[in-house]
């Protein structure tokens, strides 16, 4: 088998699109208490739970909508796991954003991945994609499969990442579904990671969400700015100063003077390859490293 990850070539704006990665993440940061905040256990945590790779589907306001969720081998009920929501490109596939995503393998078994499917955002059956409103179909998706795993699954903390449009509703969902679930109005999701997206786009109810914003300063696809953007809401909503120090994976810069509890990060980068919108090898790595800090 070849050691490198045959991979979906951009398409479409906002497309499934990305960087050629190898099968092996680099190393994972210890995961320590991931997963395990002082927050009560699911209903999950009871004997049972199906592991491996599931395909599932769910129905959501009358519609049947389909999933990958990925569950380690070894998986234990009786320790809380963090739980990745992780959303692909426009036009792409949940088994696509598997295939190059490279979460898994970056957390060697400590977390539980699910990889929802998109539907059709325009007239094409293929144009599959998100909807980025908080009443619309595909927040409600989220809500669905977090109830349904956190009930058949020992589940921790909530995150969310994704891929071009994917990023743009990991960002949606840092507005709309962010918190730690302790307080009024707080959801669950801790931490987002948005790989060549954009958003929020206006007020976000939540409370504010550690993010880390990766976009490509030659986007042909997504432009830079909207990465910026991104990246300045949450710098703003973590009430970071303007100054930043570079941190691992390299070329990531964490932002000072985050409110307590919170980090914003920004990884602008150069890589050309499909238009610049591809998903850099660093990605995961820096996703996870975000998601192992806020546990």
């Amino acid at each position: 088998m070849s050691r490198r990850a045959p991979l979906l070539l951009l398409v479409a704006a906002c497309g499934g699109g990305a960087s050629d990665a190898p099968d092996a993440a680099p190393a994972a940061p210890d995961a320590g208490d991931l997963g395990a905040p002082d927050a009560a256990p699911s209903a999950g945590c009871t004997p049972g739970g199906a592991t491996g790779v599931v395909s599932g589907t769910i129905d959501v306001a009358g519609a049947s909508r389909s999933y990958i969720l990925v569950v380690p081998d070894d998986y234990d009920a009786a320790r809380r796991y963090p739980l990745i929501f992780a959303w692909h490109g426009r036009t792409s596939t949940a088994a696509v954003a598997r295939q190059y995503f490279g979460i898994e393998a970056q957390a060697g078994g400590d977390a539980i991945v699910v990889y929802p499917q998109g539907l059709s955002v325009s007239a094409d059956p293929n144009d599959t994609g998100w909807e980025l409103t908080e009443a619309g179909r595909d927040v409600a998706l989220f809500d669905a499969l977090y109830a349904r795993i956190a009930a058949s699954h020992c589940v921790g903390t909530v995150y969310s990442m994704g891929h071009s449009f994917g990023g743009y509703m990991s960002n949606a969902l840092g507005c709309f579904r962010g918190g730690d679930g302790d307080g009024p109005g707080d959801g669950p999701v801790r931490a987002i990671a948005s790989v060549a997206g954009g958003g929020p786009f206006g007020a976000c109810d939540a409370p504010p969400v550690s993010a880390v914003i990766i976009h490509g300063t030659v986007d042909s696809v997504v432009p830079y700015a909207q990465g910026e953007g991104s990246r300045d809401h949450w710098r703003a909503a973590a009430g970071c100063e303007a100054s930043a120090t570079s941190i691992d994976p390299a070329p990531c810069i964490a932002y000072d003077g985050c409110d307590d509890g919170l980090a914003v990060q920004f990884c602008s980068h150069d890589d050309a390859q499909f238009g610049g919108h591809g998903w850099p090898a660093f990605s995961a790595p820096a996703a996870w490293a975000l998601f192992v800090a806020h546990p």
